[in-house]
């Protein structure tokens, strides 16, 4: 700005010597006007080239609203792998052999030979070529009254003493039988396994 009016002041000073030169002469007058305008053009050059933002575009600045965060709490949450014990309870049957012993009396013979004939049923498959007789019946009884522990004896006795004992007589042509034998107190007792028949065997002492 400060080129500029110095420019215009040289411009009007100029302006009031050509007039009072215009009765001298043309050719001073013109080259005084050409000077002038010379300077204004280097004038507003050395202006423009000085202060050239003057001629930039004007910026206007937009503030735009900004939010803050603020953390406030935090929470952490930790997990811990814990053993965890685990019981299983198995169940296990385990028999327990009874303790074995003799019938206490005759009465208690017979009531286990009837719980025996009312409570259980003995199925034999016979296998081809393997025949079901007297000793499978005596042994069956004795594995019985050993599963209640109850002693009771396999025995073999001969045609004769058991037709004595017995009220059914063996057949002539079967010389031996299989029986079992019970001890209640002094006296020994067959025991029929096939019918429950009981005969009296012998004493003791």
């Amino acid at each position: 700005m400060g080129y500029y009016t110095l420019a215009v002041r040289l411009c009007k000073k100029s302006n009031t010597k050509s007039k009072n030169e215009t009765v001298d002469g043309k050719m001073p007058l013109a080259f005084k006007t050409i000077f002038a305008v010379g300077v204004l053009v280097l004038a507003f050059c050395a202006g423009t080239y000085v202060n050239p933002g003057a001629f930039e575009p004007q910026t206007t600045t937009v503030i735009e609203p900004t939010v803050e965060c603020q953390l406030v709490e935090r929470h952490t949450v930790q997990y811990v792998d814990r053993p965890v014990t685990v019981v299983n309870n198995i169940e296990r049957v385990q028999r327990i052999p009874a303790e074995l012993r003799n019938f206490n009396n005759l009465e208690e013979l017979k009531q286990w030979l009837v719980a025996m004939d009312t409570n259980t049923t003995t199925v034999y498959l016979q296998l081809p070529g393997a025949t079901i007789d007297c000793d499978d019946y005596a042994l069956d009884l004795q594995h019985k009254a050993l599963a209640d522990g109850y002693i009771l004896s396999f025995e073999v006795i001969g045609r004769s003493d058991y037709n004595a004992a017995f009220k059914n007589e063996l057949p002539p042509s079967q010389s031996l039988h299989a029986i079992n034998l019970a001890i209640i107190g002094n006296n020994a007792y067959y025991i029929e396994p096939q019918t429950g028949e009981i005969a009296f065997a012998a004493y003791l002492d």
